[in-house]
């Protein structure tokens, strides 16, 4: 990655408390202010730390992160925000429900009804425009990918594959299977930060009819903002 990365690697799992700790162990570093740092990615089992080697030698980076603790960035699930996505699971926008109920033997509303049942970590932001890798599915719905990506998947499409479920956030080739959609606008490159969704926080979907989701405005958006503020 060249000389001006250093990339701690943790255990090779997948496991929400695994990430939760990098996380805590990112917010600790931001928060030393070591002079040098410019930038942290945080990714499913790794810490990558982008620095300046004009500012800081590699070698005093390693022994100032090798003195910090995450002890006082501990807390449980409760304590991290949860962002609730509008989603309509209408079959205008989930093309690949029938299959998933016939890999799984559930039917579309039992699917539909797993999804919307429990909350998921977003262990990554990742790809491309801040499209967030969540978990961890419910292993009743665990599918491989798709064996023919498909060349468009519309914006605001909600997809799953393997352990994961993720939310397109542009317009993009993909593989994973779509069940759903969002109006909501989860990435604009124009608004800072620029996504919605951050690594370390958790993700509820809501189900809202097609019609609702067609007819999403500003309006609608404030008041689903102040339906569940973070």
């Amino acid at each position: 990655m060249g000389e001006q990365i250093i990339i701690l690697k943790f255990d090779d799992v997948l496991s929400i408390e695994l990430n939760q700790k990098i996380q805590r162990y990112a917010q600790a570093i931001k928060e030393k202010k070591i002079k040098g740092i410019k930038n942290l990615i945080t990714a499913m089992n790794t810490l990558s730390i982008v620095y300046d080697p004009r500012c800081i030698c590699e070698q005093r980076l390693k022994e100032l992160l090798l003195k910090i603790s995450i002890k006082s960035h501990e807390r449980n699930e409760s304590g991290y925000p949860v962002i609730h996505i509008p989603i309509t699971f209408d079959e205008k926008y989930a093309p690949d429900l029938l299959y998933i109920s016939e890999q799984t033997g559930l039917s579309k509303e039992a699917i539909i009804k797993v999804i919307i049942s429990k909350t998921y970590y977003v262990y990554m932001i990742g790809f491309i425009a801040g499209i967030p890798y969540m978990g961890n599915l419910d292993r009743r719905l665990i599918v491989p990918r798709r064996s023919s990506p498909r060349v468009r998947v519309p914006k605001g499409s909600l997809a799953i594959a393997n352990q994961m479920i993720n939310i397109y956030t542009i317009e993009s080739p993909g593989g994973w299977h779509l069940i759903g959609w969002t109006p909501m606008n989860v990435f604009n490159a124009k608004r800072d930060p620029p996504c919605l969704i951050s690594a370390g926080t958790y993700v509820k979907y809501e189900p809202i009819s097609v019609q609702e989701a067609e007819t999403w405005n500003e309006t609608r958006q404030r008041e689903w903002d102040a339906e569940w503020p973070l």
